[in-house]
């Protein structure tokens, strides 16, 4: 059983590693460190690549794989405007 963690940053550099199928990752910052995220959920992942880069900070859950990198299961924004909300983020 895998155990879910939450963590909160920026997200920042969001990116497309494979189109089909879709596969994102992001850079979540932390005030003293950053983590690799990636996304395979493609609702989350369509959602996420409309955010722009280094404006909201979310919280997101997960869990680490080997590569150290969090499987992101869910995301909030803790900084919502009328535009993520339009998301329904």
């Amino acid at each position: 059983m895998e155990t879910f963690k939450t963590y909160v940053g920026m997200l920042d550099k969001v990116r497309v590693i494979k189109s089909s199928p879709l596969l994102i990752r992001f850079t979540l910052k932390a005030a003293s460190s950053s983590l690799n995220c990636i996304v395979a959920d493609k609702d989350l992942a369509n959602k996420i690549m409309l955010l722009p880069n280094g404006i909201y900070n979310v919280a997101v859950k997960g869990h680490l794989n080997k590569r150290k990198q969090l499987v992101v299961a869910s995301l909030s924004i803790l900084n919502p405007d009328r535009y993520s909300q339009q998301l329904r983020l």
